[in-house]
């Protein structure tokens, strides 16, 4: 598992073909946990899911996985893995999100090498929830997105 930043290229399809509606906004290359071979309607996908400053305090636990603070974090929100906003993506829109040396994002990889199962597990849960129509209304079209996917791969 690995923080990756999504090209801008990326929201730029999405906001073309209109499927930009809860996409995490690309600010300054904003990283996101990279989650691979997830499971969604039979077939295998790609997803990330952006990591998150502020998360509410009224947020239930189990949409969430918790990491330490950042400068960002306001009191009493947490910052981290927010499942309910993840979205596929192809491999060509992902770049390295680079941690070399940088002391807070050594640790949060730590983390998420650590945690990998169950962060895997928490958002494949997630996406069969979605599957059964019990989406969040924060959650990006994941369908509409693969389809714009789908389309770019056909060229």
């Amino acid at each position: 598992m690995n923080l990756v930043k999504v090209k801008q290229s990326f929201y730029t399809l999405c906001e073309q073909n209109k499927v930009n509606d809860e996409l995490m906004l690309n600010e300054d290359g904003r990283p996101c946990v990279l989650i691979i071979q997830l499971k969604y309607k039979g077939k295998i996908r790609d997803f990330v899911v952006p990591l998150r400053s502020n998360i509410s305090p009224k947020t239930p636990r189990k949409q969430f996985k918790s990491l330490p603070p950042n400068p960002k974090t306001k009191p009493n929100h947490f910052h981290g893995i927010h499942y309910i906003k993840i979205f596929p993506i192809d491999k060509a829109y992902i770049d390295k999100y680079n941690v070399d040396g940088d002391p807070y994002y050594t640790t949060i990889q730590s983390i998420l090498n650590r945690e990998e199962p169950n962060i895997i597990s928490d958002c494949q849960n997630y996406l069969i929830e979605v599957e059964n129509g019990r989406k969040h209304f924060m959650t990006p079209n994941i369908d509409e997105i693969l389809n714009v996917i789908d389309a770019q791969n056909e060229k």
